[in-house]
This record gives structure tokens, C-alpha cells and sequence, in this order.
């Protein structure tokens, strides 16, 4: 294990309108792999980007600045000071500030890295901040959990999993999941590259995902639904709710359907058997059908064939 750190403080004569001096922290760190062991990065506000990559080690740098009156400053990065940790199965990075910022009229920002093996669960924790995670994990879980922070994904994994108040998800992935789930208040989620079980929630914003497997469920009470399946096995179940949009249901040629669908305020498209009144309908299906269910307050729904 090993702990390099850099902490330079830096007087300013105008930073900003007032001339606050800033203070800048750079710590690097190393975990030693062990078998089972959890990546947890629990922060406040900082960007956090992890990458995977070959190796016997987790290695962390972080990178702290802050802003503000001197005795603020100094105040402020000492509760930031970031804490490497061991504790069981989790390799815990931590840095947060204690019942919010308490030192007016001070500012800060960080970033956090993190390289690490695949076959490592990873969990990142932020208050107020985005997260970028690239490359392949292998058989790992991922999770994300923000008040406020976007989630950006590209590669591959078991399992991502996002929970957040107000930030958007994208994920591009090299190969399906075993599951997907995402919660946001505010903000859209786009999913391409599949997932063999969905779920997805948005209070606020739009629901895109694509190279699907198997069920799903879906609910977004302001924004549109649109989801494809590659391939779907039979008695899978799929539900879509939407309150104030669109849906749009895109399945393999010869599924079988069986379900309903309904609207208050707008047409219904099928191009699987059914029966069609007004804004209901109920579709034919049969042994081993794909059991759907739509309803949508204010919008469209279109089951499509391709």
C-alpha cells in the first residue's frame, strides 16, 4: 500500500471579485487487490471518473480546490481531507464535508479517479456530482446514488444500477446486462446495448433504451417511453406507464402479445392481433404469449413489429 500526498497552499492577490486566497489538495493512493473486495467512493461534490483496467491494485488520486477567506479555506479542506480505507470486503475512499457547507463565504470543487481491476463491485456515493465510468468490469455490480448528479457509462459490467434526485443516465454498453435499474426525480435515461431485466423510473424526463432481453417495467410521469427488444422469451412480462407521453414498444417480428393498452388522450398503433375500442385495447396473445400492459394519461401508444 502506499499514500503519496501533495498539499500546497497558494495565496492569490484576485481570485474571484473578493481576492480570497485558494488552497489546493492533491492526494494518491493504492489498495492492494483481495478477492470479493468493493470499491466504495463516498464523496460530496466532487466529479468522479473510474476506469477499469488490468492490475493488482485500486488506484486513487484526488484532487481538492478550494476558495474563500484563509481561515475558511484551511477550514474546509480539513473536512475534505480525503480518508483511504479498509474496513472487511471495502476499499473505501471518502471525502465529504459535515451538515453541508458551513463555511461561507468559501467554494470548492474536486475530482476523484479511480483505476481499478474488473470483476470489483463499485459504488459511488456523491451528494452533488456526475460520475464517468469507462471500460470492462466484467462480472461486477456497479451503483450509482446522487442527490444531484448526472451518470455517464460506457462499456461493460453485470449489473448498473443508478439512483438519483436530479441528473440524467447514458449508458453505452459493449455487451447486455444481467439487470438494469434507474430512479430519477429529474432527468432522462438512455440505455443502448441491452439488458436482459429492466427497470425504470423517471418523475421528470424521457425513457430510451434499446438491445433488451427479457421483462421490463417502465413508469414516467412526465416524458416519453420508447424500448426495443432483440429478442424476448415467451411469458415475459412487460409494463409501461406514463403520464403525461408517449410509448412506443418495439419487438422482434413473431412475438406473440397478449395484455392491453390504454389512453386517455391519444391513438393506439398495433401491429400484433387484438381488438381495438375507442382508446382500449386487448390483445389476442396465447400460450406463451409476452404478457404486456400499457397506460398513458396524455399520449400515444404504438406496439411495434420489426
Amino acid at each position: 500500500m502506499r499514500t503519496r500526498v501533495s498539499l500546497i497552499a497558494v495565496t492569490v492577490l484576485c481570485i474571484a471579485a473578493a481576492g480570497h486566497a485558494g488552497i489546493e489538495l492533491h492526494q494518491e493512493h493504492s489498495f492492494p487487490v483481495r478477492p470479493g473486495a468493493k470499491v466504495i467512493v463516498d464523496v460530496s461534490f466532487h466529479k468522479v471518473e473510474v476506469v477499469a483496467r488490468p492490475g493488482d491494485t485500486v488506484d486513487v488520486t484526488v484532487d481538492i480546490e478550494v476558495k474563500g477567506d484563509g481561515s475558511g479555506s484551511e477550514k474546509a479542506l480539513n473536512e475534505l481531507q480525503p480518508k483511504f480505507l479498509e474496513e472487511g470486503n471495502k476499499l473505501i475512499i471518502r471525502s465529504t464535508r459535515k451538515n453541508g457547507f458551513r463555511w461561507k463565504p468559501v467554494s470548492a470543487k474536486g475530482l476523484v479517479k479511480v483505476q481499478m481491476p474488473p470483476g470489483m463491485d463499485l459504488v459511488v456515493d456523491s451528494s452533488s456530482g456526475s460520475a464517468e465510468i469507462t471500460g470492462d468490469f466484467g462480472d461486477a455490480k456497479v451503483s450509482f446514488d446522487a442527490s444531484s448528479g448526472s451518470l455517464t457509462v460506457r462499456g461493460a459490467m453485470r449489473e448498473l444500477h443508478s439512483d438519483t434526485s436530479s441528473g440524467s443516465v447514458r449508458a453505452e454498453l459493449d455487451r447486455p446486462l444481467d439487470a438494469f435499474t434507474a430512479d430519477t426525480s429529474s432527468g432522462s435515461v438512455r440505455l443502448q446495448g441491452g439488458a436482459r431485466t429492466a427497470k425504470v423510473d423517471t418523475s421528470s424526463g424521457s425513457i430510451s433504451l434499446t438491445g433488451l432481453l427479457g421483462n421490463a417495467g417502465f413508469d414516467a410521469s412526465s416524458g416519453s417511453i420508447t424500448a426495443q427488444w432483440d429478442a424476448i422469451p415467451a411469458d415475459a412480462k412487460v409494463r409501461a406507464d406514463a403520464s403525461s407521453g408517449s410509448v412506443t414498444l418495439r419487438f422482434p417480428a413473431g412475438t406473440v402479445l397478449s395484455g392491453s393498452a390504454d389512453t386517455s388522450s391519444g391513438g393506439i398503433r398495433t401491429d400484433f392481433p387484438g381488438t381495438l375500442q375507442k382508446s382500449h385495447l386487448k390483445l389476442s396473445g396465447g400460450a406463451g404469449a409476452v404478457n404486456v400492459v400499457v397506460d398513458t394519461s396524455s399520449g400515444g401508444v404504438r406496439l411495434i413489429a420489426e
